[in-house]
């Protein structure tokens, strides 16, 4: 069983989560791209074993540094976007005139690969077309899916890397996932991947 809060700050309102496993407590915090009072409160405690990036925009990962300080978790992403964590253009903070605290990719991941979580098991789906390497994370009932799927819509594709036609091929790609999941999306609320196969514009025969 998984538990999963959602912490959501920084000038985009961008979400956290902490997902924990409830068996052996281990938890995994996704896309930090805030340091705040909540966040620093949240993880007390914690037995944070890594730290999952969806993808390197500064949105995401600019509290990255900061919680790998405090819990010494390592960061997860896809290998195909480990350059945004160092490249400013592709990160956006310098159209921001931000400047990111650095941090280092601790594993490089693969599409279709198996990461876990205490007793719990995910896959890493390649998501391209926000970014070219994002990527979702999909456990037996969840889906933390970043920018490629949000309630209602999806990731803005005209950024660096950004591709209509493989954001229309990633979601596809979700679509096909077998059965249901909760969704928990880079930005607003949470969802039903059933509800999007039906609500979702983007997830439709006309876009796809």
């Amino acid at each position: 069983m998984l538990t999963v809060q959602r912490i959501c700050g920084g000038m985009l309102q961008t979400n956290c989560y902490l997902v924990t496993d409830a068996a052996t407590g281990q938890t995994a915090v996704v896309d930090p791209g805030f340091w705040n009072f909540q966040l620093e409160t949240a993880l007390e405690g914690k037995n944070v074993r890594a730290i999952w990036l969806t993808h390197g925009h500064f949105d995401h990962i600019s509290g990255a540094a900061q919680v790998q300080k405090a819990t010494g978790a390592p960061v997860y992403l896809h290998q195909d976007e480990e350059s945004f964590l160092t490249d400013v253009n592709l990160n956006l903070s310098a159209m921001m005139g931000m400047r990111l605290p650095p941090v280092e990719a601790g594993k490089l991941l693969q599409d279709g690969e198996t990461i876990f979580l205490g007793e719990s098991q995910f896959q890493v789906l390649h998501t391209p077309g926000h970014t070219a390497g994002g990527c979702c994370y999909v456990g037996e009932e969840i889906l933390f899916s970043g920018d490629t799927l949000m309630e209602g819509s999806v990731g803005r594709t005209d950024f660096p890397t950004g591709n209509w036609a493989q954001l229309s091929a990633s979601l596809e790609r979700l679509r096909q996932i077998p059965g249901d999941r909760e969704v928990y999306p880079g930005h607003g609320s949470s969802t039903t991947l059933a509800r999007e196969r039906k609500i979702n514009p983007y997830m439709g025969d006309t876009y796809l």
